[in-house]
């Protein structure tokens, strides 16, 4: 799981802001140096300077898709004023400037998803955070820690996220809210640390999740390989393997129970304003484990 502060030109920016996208694409010159550990749905906070400010600070973000190679044409052909420039011709002389005239036959470009604009930009000694003063391209946030992005949300939260620039048939509030619960259930994740149990007890629950996750309404935790969510409008659902052995069980209720009750009092803590639903997902049947979450859930 990463999330990137991505240095972003502030006319462009404003133009996709007040055209209300959604989606919107980036291009990228291939000198520069390429994500090595970005995937679908990471999110790219916008670096750029505010509309009335002076200096950079985060003004809103969007979650990466894909990487596509396009040429100029192509991304003009394909999404027009989503590339952030009005004519053709626009983004023809940005990139031309920005390549000192030696444009390449195709671009890497980010097409990304789920735009969302601040109220105020969050700047990075609010959140902790050290951006180098000439930073050109990105740099990771979060690359082994979830509490950056949590914090960077929490204080756009206080702020106010931007609805006028929204589409007026989504809502980005909505995407906000999912997005903070999802970072503040990774950050809760990493804070608890590895796994339990035996390397073998390890793999076996990596593939209990796995099958649970074939389910389209449920996901991992962002980092995790075992822990599955399911997000409704009024509640959280977590359902979490149940591996053991004879000599073990005792020893592995105890580590479960811990777990989830870690969760529980951290999201409670979080104030998500839900209520919290476990379940146990298992291949051998325990009983006893399974009458003590339902307790908990009561």
């Amino acid at each position: 799981m990463s999330s990137i502060a991505y240095v972003t030109d502030e006319k462009m920016l404003e133009y996709q802001r007040l055209c209300r996208h959604r989606t919107i694409l980036f291009w990228r010159l291939s000198s520069k140096k390429n994500f090595s550990d970005f995937r679908k749905g990471d999110l790219l906070f916008f670096f750029s300077k505010p509309r009335y400010g002076k200096k950079k600070g985060f003004v809103g973000y969007a979650h990466f898709d894909s990487i596509k190679k396009l040429s100029i044409k192509q991304m003009w052909k394909n999404y027009g004023e989503r590339t952030g420039y009005n004519s053709e011709q626009q983004l023809y002389e940005a990139i031309r400037k920005s390549a000192r005239n030696q444009i390449p036959e195709k671009l890497s470009c980010l097409y990304l998803t789920g735009v969302v604009f601040f109220v105020s930009p969050v700047y990075p000694d609010e959140v902790d955070v050290d951006i180098p003063i000439h930073l050109e391209s990105y740099c990771y946030l979060d690359r082994n820690d979830p509490e950056i992005t949590v914090k960077i949300l929490e204080k756009a939260s206080k702020n106010g996220i931007d609805l006028w620039s929204a589409d007026p048939d989504e809502n980005p509030e909505d995407t906000f809210l999912l997005d903070m619960l999802n970072h503040q259930l990774a950050k809760i994740h990493h804070e608890m640390g590895k796994e339990a149990g035996t390397e073998r007890e390890r793999i076996q629950a990596h593939r209990i999740a796995r099958e649970k996750t074939a389910d389209p309404a449920w996901s991992f935790i962002r980092g995790s390989k075992t822990d599955c969510i399911k997000i409704e409008e009024d509640a959280i659902h977590l359902a979490i393997p149940f591996v053991y052995s004879i000599k073990d069980k005792e020893l592995r209720i105890r580590e479960y129970i811990g777990r989830i009750m870690f969760y529980k009092l951290y999201m409670e803590q979080c104030e998500m304003n839900r209520k919290i639903h476990f379940e146990v997902l298992c291949e051998k049947e325990c009983d006893q484990l399974k009458e003590m979450v339902k307790k908990i859930n009561e």
